[in-house]
């Protein structure tokens, strides 16, 4: 058998992220040219029954996740038994998904009051059953790291889907043309699978034992996990308001691109890497603190650029209307400089089979945020509550960081010692930031001078940040570290093809 070396598994790992990042790029781009053309045809009621009805949808979907797949990622070999398993849980969890949604929108009108939700609730069970009938032979393909079919397997229902949307929303000026469009992307999504796999599933429970070990402290963990994500709205709601709920939901959409639009796309990749890696013989755990210090060395200075330039963010983006938001993004922002250990920990346990332990540090860091948000809702402030989820985030990335002790001791002293230099080229990068005119604060400029001046700001950011980092590494003596790492992946990936 051929044996992956670690850069052949490094190199799959960046082209992987780059076919993710593009695939992201790609989507938000026709998100939002799709957005432009609905709010000229469509009412914003029926946008909002849509997003009611789907809202309802993704949260079952969010509390369901069994983690069959993960379970199939972290398989030495293939198993046959094991993926037909896998396909019939799948399928199983789309029917049960179905029959809530249905019963859901029969009681749609008494407790949502509105009848047009139902119908909308019932497409959408229907959907969940096509869904679980997704090809589970696709696990293979993300197993080997191959990312760009995938790239291409999402672009044609995807592009299918915008143009379906689009032309029933020109014919009927109604909401259905949202519903019609995502059906039929999923219809569409299912259909490629069995044209990319050679795989033909079926229905079998023989390996329900393996999978069951697995699966119930992922989904477990998927459940803290959603509490984490979907509680704010329903915890802070009811004490501060719409108007104010409305402007933290907005800024913690911004707050989070850094996680949303850099760390989630390289995590997508993280996981079959890990396995990867594992079943040649590496530690998932020790590779995760050191793949998590170097994502640190991104996410930081995107942060950083994004909490400083708040105001001119809000002005060029949103408007002075939406000036409230400036302070709770400046805040919220900082969640995204301890994310990279809270997303990468989680999985290096996962894949080394420790799923109890990053299920308990999850419903952990649920129960801190959640207890959080409890005690300062009341103060109606969004900045003491962004402060109060920035605090959470902070001690969860400490439990995780607890859970990979096992990574060794030389590995700890190693990212304690990156950390450090991390946080204070982070403070030197700040305290120079604040020099700068408007930083943290809210400005009065125009739209178009709002931006140029933010984007100055974010790329002095970007030169400031590295630039002091090396620096500091350089007077410690070039220690081997996440920063070494980082210089290697450099050189093999940037110098090297551009070079020679």
């Amino acid at each position: 058998m051929k044996v992956e070396q670690p850069a052949s598994i490094t190199g799959r790992l960046i082209r992987g992220t780059g076919w993710n990042l593009a695939w992201r790029i790609l989507s938000r781009s026709i998100g939002f040219v799709s957005m432009l053309i609905l709010a000229q045809l469509l009412m914003p009621s029926d946008i909002g029954i849509v997003a009611l009805a789907t809202s309802i949808s993704m949260s079952i979907d969010a509390i369901s996740q069994f983690g069959v797949r993960d379970a199939l990622v972290r398989l030495k070999d293939h198993r046959k038994e094991l993926y037909d398993t896998a396909f019939t849980i799948q399928f199983g969890r789309g029917v049960l998904t179905a029959a809530l949604l249905v019963a859901l929108g029969a009681f749609s009108t008494d407790w949502l009051g509105d009848p047009r939700v139902g119908p909308v609730l019932f497409v959408l069970a229907l959907a969940a059953v096509i869904g679980g009938a997704e090809n589970i032979g696709m696990v293979s393909i993300t197993r080997d790291l191959n990312f760009r079919i995938q790239f291409f397997m999402q672009l044609g229902p995807r592009l299918l889907g915008f143009l379906v949307t689009i032309a029933l929303a020109i014919i009927f000026r109604s909401y259905w043309a949202l519903v019609g469009g995502a059906f039929v992307t999923k219809i569409s999504n299912v259909g490629m699978t069995y044209i990319a796999s050679p795989h033909r599933p079926r229905l079998s429970l023989s390996g329900w034992r393996y999978l069951l070990s697995f699966s119930l402290w992922t989904w477990l963990g998927s459940i803290a996990v959603a509490i984490w994500t979907r509680s704010d709205p329903f915890l802070i709601g009811p004490y501060v308001g719409a108007a104010m709920l409305g402007i933290y939901m907005l800024s913690a959409e911004i707050a989070m691109l850094p996680i949303s639009e850099l760390l989630e796309p390289v995590c997508a990749t993280l996981f079959p890497g890990f396995a990867m890696a594992q079943r040649q013989g590496g530690a998932p755990t020790q590779m995760g603190l050191t793949v998590a210090a170097i994502l640190a060395f991104g996410t930081i200075p995107f942060a950083l650029a994004l909490s400083a330039t708040s105001g001119y963010v809000v002005a060029g983006l949103l408007g002075h209307k939406w000036d409230a938001c400036q302070p709770v993004i400046a805040i919220l922002t900082w969640v995204c400089v301890f994310s990279p250990f809270s997303y990468v920990s989680p999985l290096a346990l996962s894949v080394e089979g420790r799923v109890r332990q990053a299920a308990v540090a999850q419903g952990l860091a649920a129960l801190i945020k959640v207890m959080a948000l409890v005690y300062v809702r009341e103060t109606h402030d969004l900045r003491v509550v962004a402060e109060a989820i920035v605090a959470a985030f902070a001690l969860e990335s400490a439990i995780f960081i607890f859970q990979l002790r096992k990574a060794g001791a030389g590995e700890l002293r190693r990212v304690a010692m990156t950390t450090a230099r991390t946080v204070l080229a982070t403070a030197i990068c700040a305290a120079l930031l604040r020099y700068v005119p408007g930083t943290w604060s809210v400005v009065t400029l125009g739209r178009i001078a709002s931006l140029l001046w933010g984007g100055m700001i974010g790329v002095m950011t970007f030169v400031i940040f590295p630039a002091v980092l090396a620096g500091l590494w350089f007077i410690s003596g070039r220690p081997l570290g996440p920063e070494s790492r980082a210089v290697e992946i450099f050189q093999e990936r940037v110098v090297r093809p551009l070079f020679g």
